[in-house]
């Protein structure tokens, strides 16, 4: 009986998910850009490599600036932290730029989590 039909539209999807969680959810779902976001292994994270080149052409393309800190700025925002991996006392560099961040309604799959997300409002710095 069930036909679920699996049609991959890309601004498919509740509408009431803020604009900036869906060009990331696109962003970190596209292969094309995968050499500088994707998901890891375990899909319940992404990877941003090479800071400068991703800022330099993936955010311009997304939105409409290319300022690696105020994208992480809106990570933070919405609730997202950065992965700390303590590797050997946090001495051996990783062989390259590569900056982890997860929430944990941003799961690889699981497109209808987003609406989940909020902006985190009492947030004086």
């Amino acid at each position: 009986m069930g036909h679920h039909h699996h049609h991959h539209s890309h601004m498919a999807g509740p509408s009431n998910v803020p604009a900036f969680l869906t060009k990331l959810w696109t962003l970190v779902s596209d292969p094309d850009t995968d050499a500088l976001i994707c998901w890891s292994p375990s899909g319940n994270s992404f990877h941003v490599f090479d800071q400068g080149q991703f800022a330099k052409e993936v955010l311009p393309k997304y939105f409409k600036h290319n300022n690696m800190a105020s994208f992480v700025r809106q990570l933070n925002m919405y609730g997202f932290r950065k992965v700390v991996h303590i590797e050997q006392g946090g001495l051996v560099k990783p062989e390259r730029d590569d900056t982890e961040f997860q929430h944990p309604c941003f799961l690889r799959g699981q497109e209808q989590l987003l609406e989940n997300i909020k902006r985190k409002v009492t947030s004086v710095s």
